[in-house]
């Protein structure tokens, strides 16, 4: 007990001890400097402050003895006491860090007794919170390690399925027909292998920079086809957008499937030019676009029409993701996919942003 009356101090230890009996340990100090000191040192399980005392006033006690505390809740109780039976000192108490609030008088064994037992109350329910949120920290933190793994193993195992295909294609390619199909495979499964190395390598295991994945897309897309960089260029413009797993997967597909289309057929012969990939968000919806300045889009082809499986993985992928594809033709042949975009709150998620800033 920090208060600068002995008469009161000695009455608060006879309350105290027709509750507590010889399990009592009672300490007390005059002066803020000294009761600081004490607490510092003793660390007991409540601290009755006195509102008014010589040096200091409760409130900045408090400040003091809560600037000390390293952790992210009280390390033990704390009951302010005043002669002053005001709402507006009890308001500032509980501001300032106590855990209850009572006046001097009248003053009862029972009253003060109960005021230590809520508060001290507190102060474990506290602790407890603290140890539950920390351990479903460290266990979100366990499975997010786990997480990064299967999304690694994942990539592996696709990257062995595009080598195959490679090795595959690498035997037919004098036969044309059997190896163009080997290759477009490989270049979708490399695709799906983006994704997940993305995952994998960055910050966030949820969602997917689509900019960063279209540029990894068009460089593998050139180095895979063998296509001249100074005869062909390619371009990324895509405002930030990160997409879920669940949609990243189909737009990368879409994206490999338009992107490969206007190089295999928008320049023939020796015909230069480029590709650009953009994209924004429209409130709720996003747009990508595949757009190039080739030799354009035979009119009886388009989106709709059923011809190669590109175009029906397209509709497919499309359909799944509850959007549509639009084709403009012009001095340059556009594919914009248009579709909306997915909204997720992931309460682990925020569990773990809450943990880590301690909040």
């Amino acid at each position: 007990m920090v208060d600068d009356c002995p008469a009161d101090r000695r009455l608060f230890e006879i309350l105290l001890r027709e509750t507590y009996g010889p399990r009592l340990e009672f300490f007390e100090e005059g002066t803020a400097t000294c009761g600081l000191e004490a607490c510092r040192a003793r660390r007991p399980d409540c601290l009755l402050l006195d509102y008014k005392l010589p040096d200091l006033t409760g409130i900045e006690f408090l400040r003091r003895l809560r600037a000390d505390e390293s952790a992210d809740f009280p390390e033990f109780a704390v009951v302010m006491l005043t002669g002053l039976a005001s709402g507006q000192v009890a308001a500032a108490a509980l501001k300032g860090g106590a855990q209850d609030y009572l006046p001097k008088s009248p003053m009862t064994a029972e009253v003060l007794s109960l005021g230590i037992e809520k508060a001290t109350q507190k102060v474990t329910l506290l602790r407890t919170l603290k140890a539950e949120r920390d351990r479903l920290a460290d266990s979100l933190a366990e499975k997010e390690v786990l997480l990064k793994e299967v999304h690694h193993r994942v990539k592996n195992n696709f990257q062995v399925i595009a080598s195959l295909l490679r090795l595959q294609a690498n035997v037919f390619e004098n036969n044309e027909e059997i190896c163009r199909p080997l290759r477009e495979s490989q270049s979708r499964v490399e695709s799906m292998a983006l994704v997940h190395e993305q995952l994998y390598q960055g910050d966030s295991l949820r969602e997917v920079d689509m900019a960063r994945h279209a540029s990894q897309l068009a460089a593998n897309m050139f180095y895979s086809y063998g296509i001249d960089q100074t005869r062909i260029s390619w371009h990324v413009d895509i405002e930030p957008l990160s997409l879920a797993i669940d949609q990243a997967i189909p737009v990368g597909l879409i994206l490999n499937e338009l992107f490969s289309n206007a190089l295999r057929h928008a320049f023939p012969g020796n015909r230069s030019g480029s590709i650009w990939i953009e994209g924004f968000v429209d409130q709720d919806r996003v747009v990508l676009s595949v757009r190039d300045d080739g030799i354009g889009v035979p009119e009886a082809s388009g989106p709709s029409t059923r011809g190669s499986v590109g175009l029906q993985i397209i509709g497919v992928l499309t359909r799944q993701l509850k959007g549509r594809i639009e084709l403009e033709r012009g001095p340059d042949t556009t594919f914009r996919l248009i579709f909306p975009k997915e909204q997720r709150v992931n309460a682990i998620h925020r569990l773990a942003k809450s943990a880590g800033s301690g909040r």
